[in-house]
């Protein structure tokens, strides 16, 4: 070994050393932390507040009704995240490049013919992708799709009809929730379509796709809250993100030309360092998922990021969507904090006009993530005194859960998070909630220069 490589040896040697004694002193500064089920005392208010909604689960007026209810809908909640799943799947048949040179078919609507018969172009890339089963070993998304099936014993050559069958599924579903939103847009009320939104999924498969764009969202609602001085420099030590998810491909502007990621932990991190609430070395994230695959991804970059290794993130765009200058600003710069400008993976010819970057995040920032199996609805986390959350995101989350279900989770929020914490979340929220969260308005962030793409985001501080 050259004097150059032992060098550059001990260096890396002491990197990953100083990663792995920054994360033990953060476990161990903030004490063991532990999933537990709600408690009958601690959703009291909540029930007192939604006794008349007649929603499942409001009318609750004693402790072992209470613990009964609160495992069983544990578990159907749960039961929903292999039909989340199933909706991934449909959005790679739809739009994947990684396993077919076919054309990508143009939308959701474009799938099927008006009486529900799968178009041509659709049946090819079903076609396609039990074609690729057998080799999946080279394509991370489809090997995720094969375990997927063996799990749901799903027998084999019958895989086509599978996934004919799910797709249809979905087209369908998808046109009943337009269906619902253009319902909601002929009412005389002009907050018809947004209270429609809040609570638009609250049947649907728990779905694992991400995106970039909400987290501008995110940045610019933080921004405008610093420059009005609802935020302190330095305020924040600890994040909550809820439903981190994995970048699958997602049903707008989704890819599958790279491995797995999220951004979201990422993207809130930087949001809070860029606006010096925190800084990005000590800023701690946890991430709340029932998706086994979100939480597995997130627990594995973490300790990668501990072993002194970087966490890429590809960041493709297609300049035929007609971003705002400030979004196309937004894709330029991020992960500017986080790490440093790497060779981004070729974007297949199929997709011509995309064009990608690519972000190393570094292993002390990767290193600051940890994740939870654990139900927002249902379940909590008991954080030591002093040491709960000062920042929670739930973006596209709580939109999956009818009305009392969402007040139970802004109520196990609240009792999470530090007095003056900052709860955002990208849907209406009910207004029968406990007091202790202040509800400070609504900000509204255009992704396109039109203003017909964007995200609204409300606010809520902890009393």
């Amino acid at each position: 070994m050259t004097v150059a490589r032992k060098i550059f040896s001990f260096h890396a040697f002491c990197a990953a050393l100083l990663v792995s004694f920054a994360f033990f002193s953060l476990a161990s500064g903030a004490g063991e932390v532990r999933v537990r089920y709600l408690r009958f005392d601690e959703v009291q208010e909540t029930l007192r507040l939604n006794a008349d909604s007649g929603l499942p689960g409001s009318e609750i007026a004693e402790s072992a009704a209470w613990d009964a209810w609160v495992r069983t809908r544990d578990a159907e909640v749960r039961s929903r995240v292999d039909r989340g799943i199933e909706d991934s799947i449909s959005n790679l048949i739809l739009y994947g490049t990684s396993f077919t040179s076919l054309p990508r078919v143009e939308s959701v609507e474009r799938a099927s013919s008006e009486s529900g018969e799968l178009a041509p172009a659709t049946i090819a890339r079903i076609h396609a992708l039990a074609l690729a089963l057998p080799s999946a070993a080279k394509n991370e998304r489809v090997r995720f799709v094969r375990d997927f099936l063996a799990r749901q014993e799903i027998a084999k050559n019958s895989e086509e009809r599978y996934f004919a069958e799910n797709l249809r599924r979905f087209i369908a579903e998808q046109a009943a929730y337009q269906k619902k939103l253009q319902e909601a847009a002929a009412e005389a009320d002009p907050s018809a379509v947004y209270l429609a939104r809040g609570t638009l999924f609250e049947t649907r498969g728990l779905s694992v796709d991400t995106s970039l764009l909400p987290n501008f969202a995110l940045e610019e609602t933080l921004r405008a809250m610093a420059r009005k001085g609802v935020l302190a420099p330095g305020s924040m030590h600890r994040i909550a993100v809820i439903g981190p998810g994995l970048d699958f491909t997602d049903k707008r502007d989704g890819y599958d030309f790279y491995p797995l990621q999220t951004l979201q932990p990422f993207a809130v991190l930087e949001a809070a360092a860029r606006l010096e609430l925190g800084k990005a070395e000590e800023l701690q994230v946890v991430c709340l998922d029932l998706n086994s695959a979100v939480i597995a991804h997130v627990q594995k970059l973490s300790e990668r990021g501990r072993a002194g290794q970087a966490y890429n993130l590809q960041l493709p765009r297609d300049p035929r969507a007609v971003w705002s200058p400030e979004a196309i600003s937004y894709w330029e710069r991020f992960g500017e904090i986080l790490g440093s400008p790497t060779r981004p993976l070729p974007v297949p010819a199929t997709l011509r006009g995309v064009v990608a970057r690519a972000v190393a995040v570094r292993p002390q920032i990767a290193a600051r993530m940890k994740a939870y199996d654990a139900n927002i609805v249902t379940q909590t986390l008991d954080f030591p005194a002093g040491q709960g959350l000062d920042l929670v995101v739930a973006t596209n989350v709580l939109v999956y859960y009818d009305r009392f279900q969402q007040a139970l989770a802004m109520a196990n929020i609240a009792r999470m998070m530090n007095r003056g914490g900052i709860f955002l979340a990208n849907n209406v929220l009910p207004a029968q909630h406990t007091n202790d969260l202040e509800y400070l308005g609504r900000r509204t962030t255009a992704f396109t220069p039109s203003g017909a793409y964007g995200d609204d985001v409300v606010v809520y501080r902890r009393r």
